[in-house]
């Protein structure tokens, strides 16, 4: 079986599409390009027609906004992954926590191409395209996201927010704390899930090694620095210098 990625370029911006064009070309050679569109009406169509395995999508665009497309190949019903692409920072916050299976900040970044190259030739393999459409869409509908997509060693797992009781850091790699099943490894620093939460107001990091989540504490004991029992009755120590963000972010959570 080839496999090689059916891939459309949709960004209004021609030199974006161009670019981005000529560096797949060069750096993923697994990717067969089908068409470019520089609208979103023209992106759906050609969806429809090529049927490709990913679309890399511009965020912003005249008109109808990449988000609103992703919607739109769910609602008919033509599932393929997106790849987000945008020049603002913002956007690629949300990307993660829409479930999408990546983003890439222009100006592109041809290790992160590469990267990103990688989790589709994965998630192929796992061909669980239809969720992880489904749970982008359903993301979307929120008006704040319920599911992020959690990329692990085999494909993807789909985890609810507020499942999660903490996360704690282990070298290059983190272990994500659920409520009910096995912790998840990612290969991922803890910097990256603090930034990628961050507007989530039940997420705080109370320790060079750990975010927890709000919701999931059981009580906090002042005894020494301070103790953080979570609700698996995991105890948690608060460093000093996280304590003023901490009972800021608390009390804040508590109204």
């Amino acid at each position: 079986m080839s496999q090689n990625i059916t891939a459309i370029i949709v960004d209004d911006a021609a030199p974006a599409r161009r670019l981005l064009k000529l560096m797949l070309t060069e750096h993923a050679p697994q990717i067969y390009l089908l068409g470019e569109a520089s609208n979103a009406n023209q992106a759906l169509d050609m969806v429809k027609q090529l049927q490709p395995d990913v679309v890399f999508l511009d965020v912003e665009m005249p008109g109808k906004s990449g988000l609103q497309v992703v919607e739109e190949l769910h609602n008919a019903c033509l599932p393929c992954d997106v790849v987000f692409t945008t020049a603002y920072n913002k956007y690629a916050i949300q990307a993660f926590r829409l479930s999408a299976v990546d983003y890439l900040l222009k100006p592109i970044d041809e290790v992160q191409l590469v990267e990103a190259v990688q989790k589709l030739m994965v998630k192929k393999a796992m061909n669980n395209t239809n969720m992880h459409l489904k749970q982008l869409v359903e993301n979307l509908k929120t008006k704040t996201p319920t599911s992020i997509s959690i990329p692990i060693v085999n494909g993807y797992e789909f985890v609810k927010l507020q499942n999660i009781i903490s996360i704690k850091a282990d070298g290059s790699y983190v272990n994500i704390i659920l409520a009910d099943g096995q912790p998840i490894v990612v290969s991922k620093n803890l910097k990256y899930f603090e930034q990628s939460l961050e507007g989530f107001g039940q997420f705080v990091r109370v320790h060079r090694s750990y975010i927890i989540n709000l919701q999931q504490m059981k009580r906090f004991e002042r005894s020494g620095r301070g103790t953080i029992v979570m609700n698996d009755d995991s105890e948690i120590d608060l460093a000093r210098d996280r304590r003023d963000g901490f009972f800021a972010v608390l009390e804040q959570f508590a109204k």
